[in-house]
């Protein structure tokens, strides 16, 4: 039902970002006002402190859906001199000032709830009450497939943050159904109780929320199927031996810039080279619209002693489980001396007494077969190079 009304609202044309976040925040807004005047007024009828609680987490949705209105407003501003990169990451903003939101709502729930529970009041049994509450799960259910829905067009952060809040809604207001309807067949009234309990619900939910954003502001790993799918596309390249060291700084969901590290042979031209690189990064900006500047490693694949010496890694770097990849290796000369370099990938449980320990022993067994050579290994975890 929910594919149905979004293709009539947009009647099959193609959404914009803005579009589909104001949707979500205009129907939110007008469900969240409805629910919050029948919860509110039904709460003071009935003196039940959990009713109005959640009268006023409706009330904080409302609060969300206009933080999240603003942040695609200004979210959807062009990029500027102040700000080069666009505008996105404001989505990020706002979603955070929706879990704060959030927060504070549920610290009031609390306080509100623990004086009920010091001072108890009897609660007025009414069956319309009931109806109204399971009316008000049901929207609630319907709003959270609808921005899920939503979502899987845009995959915004805000819209994340509406789902789970709604999700929550759902299971607070059956906790509080559940709670109004033993009062009608117990004399301990568990209103102050159920109210703390949806207050829980509310702050978890705020938590929750908070960190997803701060992790997208501050910088966090992109998903492993992203990077997947970038390495395994990149990999595919005539010409390209390896890749590594991917790198993406986000500045917003439709906003992102990337590095990448690829190894190709030292035998082809700066043109050729170039020529190859330049298809990579303008196939990389209409796959996944991600701006990608690479570097390239030259590996000599036809140096004898290059191939010797990669073959004798390969079967030391083989006994470790704790490497998952070993690239950039190259001979060169400082001064007369010969001096192998390579970087190795490890698993990111390894302290840095284990990654000392492991370049020594790397060291010590290359050294068993050719001490010819000084060897220099950098040691890196393998999440460290990947999102920013």
């Amino acid at each position: 039902m929910n594919k149905f009304i979004i293709r009539m609202i947009f009647k099959n044309s193609r959404a914009s970002r803005k579009s589909i976040g104001y949707t979500s925040a205009l129907t939110g807004a007008v469900c969240n006002i409805i629910l919050f005047i029948f919860k509110f007024v039904t709460g003071l009828l009935v003196n039940s402190i959990s009713i109005t609680a959640d009268a006023f987490n409706n009330l904080s949705d409302l609060g969300t859906n206009l933080v999240s209105f603003i942040g695609f407003t200004y979210a959807d501003k062009p990029a500027d001199k102040n700000h080069p990169f666009g505008h996105g990451r404001s989505e990020y903003v706002s979603a955070m000032i929706i879990s704060i939101i959030i927060l504070l709502f549920s610290y009031e729930l609390i306080k509100s709830s623990v004086l009920r529970i010091i001072n108890p009041q009897p609660m007025i049994f009414r069956w319309y009450v009931v109806v109204i509450l399971i009316v008000s799960i049901m929207v609630k259910l319907w709003m959270a497939f609808f921005n899920k829905e939503l979502n899987r067009k845009i995959d915004s952060h805000n819209l994340d943050a509406i789902f789970v809040d709604s999700v929550a809604d759902v299971l607070a207001t059956s906790l509080v159904l559940i709670s109004f309807i033993t009062s009608n067949f117990s004399r301990f009234s568990i209103d102050g109780v159920a109210g703390i309990m949806v207050a829980l619900f509310i702050g978890y939910n705020g938590v929750t929320i908070l960190r997803e954003t701060l992790n997208a502001i501050i910088g966090s790993p992109p998903k492993a199927e992203q990077y997947s799918k970038i390495v395994s596309y990149i990999r595919g390249f005539e010409g390209i031996d390896g890749v590594h060291d991917l790198i993406i700084h986000d500045y917003g969901p439709e906003t992102k810039l990337a590095t990448i590290h690829v190894e190709m042979s030292s035998e082809y031209t700066f043109s050729d080279a170039h020529a190859i690189i330049d298809t990579i990064e303008n196939r990389i900006k209409e796959k996944f619209g991600i701006e990608l500047v690479i570097h390239v490693d030259p590996v000599e694949d036809e140096c004898v002693s290059t191939q010797i010496n990669k073959e004798i890694l390969e079967k030391i770097t083989s006994r470790y489980d704790c490497i998952k990849d070993v690239h950039d290796f190259r001979i060169v000369n400082e001064r007369g001396q010969k001096i192998i370099v390579f970087d190795v990938v490890v698993v990111d449980t390894l302290n840095n007494k284990d990654i000392q320990n492991l370049r020594n022993d790397i060291i010590e067994k290359f050294n068993e077969n050719n001490d010819f050579y000084r060897i220099v290994v950098n040691i890196e975890k393998e999440d460290t190079f990947i999102y920013q």
